[in-house]
């Protein structure tokens, strides 16, 4: 495992998150820019990203072999959703804010991180088995988690989540997958170029939320760091503890990378569009990516030596 490549790329998106932060500071980026910046993301260059990510990927498993990926990342995220229902208690967190908590626990930043984390530590021929959990974080993401930040009290699928592109696109990818059609090569590179843009352009708008937050609203509260050591290390080493031995080591690796991850990007997305706290959101997604510069890098050494 080359731990330097994953300490390399966490490096990266700090960058990038502090050239939007300074950015918002110098008065080039504001507020109303940032949630524009977001809808960009949310409706356009996410759902390409998506479409692009099966489009680019090598089919080295069956479909069998792909199902049974996808159902493994419903268990795990059966499993984080359960564990985020019981942490606002645990928090004694505020009630207008219990839901994001829950929704920073049961989602990471596989959308963003899964493809460059997981080639930069596991090597090249790894990340074709990211692209199930990523379809399958897209369709919970974009259905249970628009829920938990909308505030809605009974959840329900409806033909309403066909109107988020990122579903769409999800939905769309999985056909094209599993059915093994081959579209131009020309236009899979094409998609995925502007797909590419997708983290950079969602960690400046991490970077001007965070600017115009106050230090003490970010690193001062307690929660968020309770949070972290729940998402980043408890979870992580649970799943390892249950399926160490019954997957490949390889296998294995990817999914405790995939969840040791920090809090997904798409927090501070869905806050803004469904009118949650982003404060909390943003604190939780830089604080955790902070964080998992420790943490992941150090839990894949102990792990898989």
């Amino acid at each position: 495992m080359d731990i330097s490549a994953l300490v390399n790329r966490l490096i990266l998106l700090f960058f990038t998150m502090t050239v939007g932060f300074l950015a918002a500071k110098g008065g080039i980026l504001d507020v109303n820019v940032n949630k524009a910046i977001s809808k960009l993301v949310v409706n356009v260059t996410n759902p390409i990203q998506i479409f692009a990510s099966v489009l680019t990927a090598e089919h080295l498993l069956s479909n069998w072999q792909v199902l049974e990926l996808m159902g493994l990342s419903l268990a795990c995220f059966a499993l984080t959703i359960t564990a985020g229902l019981a942490l606002p208690r645990l928090l004694h967190a505020p009630k207008q804010d219990a839901r994001v908590y829950q929704f920073m626990l049961s989602f990471s930043n596989l959308g963003f991180l899964g493809y460059p984390l997981v080639t930069a530590l596991l090597g090249e021929g790894a990340a074709f088995y990211v692209t199930p959990f990523v379809l399958m974080f897209q369709l919970v993401c974009w259905s249970y988690g628009v829920f938990l930040l909308s505030g809605e009290t009974c959840f329900r699928l409806s033909l309403d989540l066909l109107r988020r592109p990122c579903v769409v696109s999800a939905l769309l990818a999985c056909a094209i997958y599993l059915s093994g059609l081959r579209l131009p090569a020309l236009f899979g590179e094409a998609m995925d170029y502007t797909g590419t843009i997708t983290s950079q352009l969602a960690m400046l708008v991490i970077g001007c939320s965070l600017a115009q937050l106050h230090g003490r609203t970010v690193f001062g509260n307690w929660r968020i760091y309770v949070l972290c050591l729940c998402k980043l290390v408890l979870l992580p080493l649970l799943i390892w503890a249950l399926l160490r031995g019954v997957l490949s080591e390889l296998m294995l690796s990817v999914l405790i990378l995939v969840q040791a991850m920090p809090v997904a990007t798409n927090t501070t997305l869905i806050c803004y569009e469904c009118g949650a706290n982003d404060e909390v959101g943003s604190s939780g997604v830089f604080l955790s990516t902070l964080l998992s510069a420790v943490t992941l890098p150090l839990l894949m050494a102990l792990l898989f030596r």
